[in-house]
């Protein structure tokens, strides 16, 4: 998935409101576009990192869809913050435990 791809390995993240390209977000099984067949109207795609420039531990991404009203900045903004404590949790899970 480019949009995924892209928030990985340039650790910034993704709104896009209305997404141009049906393809951003990939295909499924049957072959339709995922943002078609979801009837994305906005989408946010969130690197997991504990701070700038840190290793990506992993995507976050939210669809909206339908009449509902596109993702703000304010909502970004706090998506953000959740994906830095998600990025500790999963940190920490994956971390050896002490013997």
């Amino acid at each position: 998935c480019p949009l995924v791809v892209e928030a990985a390995r340039g650790g910034a993240a993704s709104l896009q409101v209305r997404p141009e390209d049906p393809d951003a977000f990939g295909r499924d099984a049957s072959g339709a576009h995922v943002l078609v067949r979801a009837e994305v109207t906005s989408l946010l795609c969130v690197p997991l990192t504990v701070r700038t420039h840190a290793p990506v531990e992993g995507v976050l991404t939210l669809f909206r869809s339908g009449a509902r009203l596109a993702f703000s900045l304010a909502e970004a903004r706090a998506v953000d913050v959740m994906s830095r404590h998600i990025a500790l949790a999963v940190r920490r899970s994956v971390r050896p435990r002490p013997s």
